[in-house]
């Protein structure tokens, strides 16, 4: 039988960092609106650097710092024309705009590509570590697993 609703089920934000930004900015926009995209975007940049003690390492582009850099398409249909960057990231990012990804100066994604990586032989461990976790837990993938009532 199909469920009426998967309320519970999935996360309400996407699995990435530019759902997860507008959800923020959305969220505190009917707060109080005090907040703003380069605020938004240092949270998830310089800040979220500090929270973890690498503010001295990465979160921003500094002589001396790793160079953890993106880089987004701005001429996709999506978001062109740019007038404002900050707020067309925080209001219409997503990853299909990650052209090109450095990590320490190494670039691990290139024209939308991971390089080095063999993509086909990922999703397949991916899979088989997904089945063997989900075997492990008696948790059947097939949606019709639901779990007990906690003990009381």
């Amino acid at each position: 039988m199909p469920h009426q609703s998967d309320a519970g089920e999935h996360p309400s934000v996407g699995g990435d960092m530019f759902s997860t930004l507008r959800t923020a900015f959305a969220v505190q926009r009917t707060l109080d609106g005090g907040l703003n995209s380069r605020d938004l975007l240092a949270f998830t940049t310089i800040d979220a650097a500090a929270s973890c003690g690498l503010d001295t390492r990465t979160g921003s582009i500094t002589p001396g710092k790793d160079a953890d850099i993106i880089l987004l398409r701005a001429d996709d249909i999506t978001v062109f024309p740019v007038t404002d960057p900050a707020a067309t990231l925080v209001s219409h990012g997503h990853p299909g705009l990650v052209d090109t990804v450095l990590v320490a100066g190494r670039v691990v994604k290139r024209d939308g590509a991971l390089v080095g990586v063999d993509l086909p032989a990922l999703k397949t461990r991916l899979t088989a570590s997904r089945d063997r976790v989900a075997a492990a837990a008696g948790v059947r993938l097939d949606r019709s697993w639901r779990p007990q009532p906690a003990a009381k």
